[in-house]
């Protein structure tokens, strides 16, 4: 469904930058306060693509067009390649129906094939970016889209009759509708996803990757106990390489399992050190998505605990330290003061003094009894880096928004 172009250099991408993954989450997670939310799909691994309504509606012009000529062109003989469409309908801009259009670029085509084309007025003259080819499927898909200010339970309602289209525009469309959702959107339309489809497209013979993590999260939205357990299977065959889409699959999972779930994560994943870096990500990706959108499902205690435990296991604890900052669990904070320089490791380190900044800012009046000590620690921790090690200080503090 996916250009595989596209989906080829983001999988070379991902494995060239995996050895550093801990460490920018680790930065990434810090610069985050508790109150902020997802915008989109929170398992969508691809960059947040135009949909075609938007291709239609942000540029200035936008047309559908039927192929009538190309000119492939030949720089030796000054030959320009041109295509030349003739204009079926007008969805924004000033041109007229059944105008002529040419454009400075060859797009192969017949005569009567439909295109949609865009582009945006530059210094008097339209730039067009690369044409749309439309199939009859295409046609009515884009004929039936949504207008722009559709709600968001109309426009995902549509999307959902069209994911995995045997037209791969349509479906790649549909997809990224789903994909740029917000979390609460789709869960309001538990009782209307595809759970047939689902079950089909992450459990088949040949299993979607790409999309494999928002399905896998879908699923976990509408599904049932046969699920949970086929979801938990998946979830568990472990390869040590990374699995694409497999933090969805797991966030599903826990959505269908609770604490239940929590506790094969933790025995399967968490709790061992030969656990890849991957698998134990994708697993922290799942916590976080619970936190943020699970509805109680797991205490956030018990959260905590899971997430605890990883100071102890990793060898790599930034990614932990992290998220325990953000989730405000200041009982590790005198375990974080001891580790810091013992022995010194620059990553570990960064970690805890960006641990200790947040906590240095907490009101210690708004605090519970139990925390104030502990954060008392950590101011005094800050005080004295900015002291004695002002440059450290400096670096923590603006990887950091304030609280």
């Amino acid at each position: 469904m996916f250009d595989t172009t596209d989906h080829g250099r983001f999988v070379r991408m991902t494995r060239v930058v995996s050895a550093c993954i801990l460490l920018l989450c680790c930065l990434t997670l810090l610069v985050q306060t508790s109150s902020q939310r997802l915008m989109g799909c929170p398992f969508c691994l691809g960059s947040q693509q135009l949909t075609l309504r938007e291709r239609m509606d942000s540029p200035d012009t936008s047309l559908l067009v039927e192929w009538q000529l190309g000119e492939v062109g030949n720089l030796d003989e000054g030959v320009r390649a041109t295509t030349t469409f003739k204009v079926v309908e007008v969805l924004r801009g000033d041109l007229m129906q059944g105008e002529s259009l040419t454009i400075d670029r060859y797009q192969d085509g017949r005569a009567g094939d439909r295109f949609l084309i865009s582009g945006n007025q530059l210094d008097d003259v339209i730039k067009w970016d690369r044409a749309i080819p439309l199939s009859e499927i295409g046609m009515s898909y884009v004929d039936s889209l949504p207008q722009a200010d559709a709600s968001a339970e109309k426009r995902l309602r549509h999307a959902l009759k069209h994911l995995e289209s045997s037209d791969d525009m349509v479906a790649t469309d549909a997809f990224s509708v789903i994909a740029g959702a917000r979390y609460e959107e789709l869960s309001a339309l538990r009782n209307e996803l595809p759970r047939k489809e689902l079950r089909r497209w992450v459990f088949g013979k040949q299993p979607i990757k790409g999309q494999l993590g928002v399905y896998g999260m879908l699923l976990g939205i509408c599904g049932d106990a046969t699920d949970r357990q086929r979801l938990e299977d998946l979830a568990l065959e472990t390869t040590g390489e990374l699995r694409l889409g497999i933090a969805g699959v797991m966030g599903g999972y826990l959505l269908l399992a609770g604490p239940d779930g929590l506790n094969v994560f933790d025995r399967e994943f968490l709790m061992k050190e030969s656990c890849s870096p991957s698998d134990r990500f994708a697993v922290m990706e799942s916590l976080r998505f619970i936190w943020e959108y699970g509805d109680g499902c797991i205490e956030q205690a018990r959260l905590r605990q899971s997430v605890r435990q990883q100071l102890k296991i990793t060898h790599r604890p930034e990614l932990s330290i992290a998220d325990l900052a953000r989730w405000e669990d200041w009982t590790v904070t005198n375990d974080l003061i001891a580790r810091y320089q013992n022995p010194p490791d620059k990553h570990i380190d960064r970690a805890i003094v960006s641990f200790m900044v947040v906590a240095s800012q907490v009101e210690l009046e708004q605090a519970d009894d139990e925390h104030v000590a502990a954060l008392t620690s950590a101011r005094e921790f800050v005080e004295r880096l900015q002291k004695e090690q002002p440059a450290v200080y400096k670096r923590a503090a603006r990887l950091l928004i304030t609280r």
